[in-house]
């Protein structure tokens, strides 16, 4: 699968993930045709939290594991 991952102020790359799993009942996995931005990805695009690392990937909705 496709993710923007970071990689320093204003620097971010599409990078090919593994597949996740489905490990509990309530788990889904769901095909994403169109996304948008919101405030926070613009404060980590732009460098302004100081705990955003290279390689995270930039995404909400993924679990935190996922993003280191």
């Amino acid at each position: 699968m496709l993710a923007m991952n970071y990689r320093g102020p204003q620097r971010v790359r599409i990078d090919h993930k593994p597949m996740l799993e489905i490990l509990h009942p309530q788990d889904a996995i769901v095909r994403v045709t169109r996304s948008c931005i919101c405030g926070s990805d613009l404060h980590l695009y732009n460098g302004n939290v100081p705990d955003t690392r290279v390689g995270m990937t930039l995404d909400m909705s993924s679990p935190e594991w996922w993003k280191k």
